[in-house]
């Protein structure tokens, strides 16, 4: 729960950049027989970014639809009244790291043309010199409707370029991830 909680900060890797290069964690519970498993329905979806309320609820639905043909190619049929699982998920962003060099004085600067580049929280006669990285993380996780227990679980992660930006190939950028998250959901059986 805590994980899940911290998950949701500020944006989300979706409204962002396609889903090559992200780092990707699975657990599951290797007793559970996911055989048994037919149904499933949707319950709890976190999207914080700052893409606004209409841009979010397309990228919840993109998300939605893209997962839904996800489980469907899996054998699974959608049931909000009474499933076998629950889906959720959470998306968010975190600070990934940050990197400071030296600070320019004024005069470093002139050559390259800038001017009124430092303000009144800079040091004085100097300017900062300060890159930061955002990574965007979905969690996934696939909760058995009976026990109300995590089965399964997904973590992408992915460092964004361009945070904030809505991209304008949203519903291939989704589908993309849907399939890295649920690519291999079910888990196969033990061979014993």
């Amino acid at each position: 729960m805590k994980l899940r909680i911290s998950l949701v900060l500020v944006l989300t890797m979706l409204s962002v950049s396609g889903a090559s290069g992200q780092k990707i964690k699975t657990k599951y519970d290797h007793g559970a027989d996911f055989n048994r498993y037919k149904t499933y329905g949707w319950k709890d979806r976190q999207l914080v970014t700052r893409q606004g309320k209409e841009n979010e609820k397309l990228i919840d639905e993109a998300l939605v639809s893209a997962v839904n043909t996800q489980l469907r190619a899996q054998g699974l049929t959608e049931d909000q009244n009474a499933p076998d699982l629950f889906i959720t998920y959470s998306a968010g962003a975190l600070a990934a790291g940050s990197k400071a060099g030296t600070a320019y004085a004024p005069y470093d600067l002139r050559a390259s043309r800038v001017t009124n580049v430092w303000t009144s929280n800079t040091i004085p006669g100097s300017v900062p010199n300060v890159w930061a990285s955002t990574e965007g993380i979905i969690l996934f996780e696939v909760t058995d409707a009976r026990t109300d227990t995590v089965v399964w679980s997904r973590l992408l992660k992915k460092k964004l370029k361009n945070p904030g930006r809505m991209p304008e190939d949203l519903d291939k950028i989704v589908a993309e991830i849907a399939r890295k998250a649920f690519q291999d959901f079910p888990p196969k059986a033990a061979k014993k």
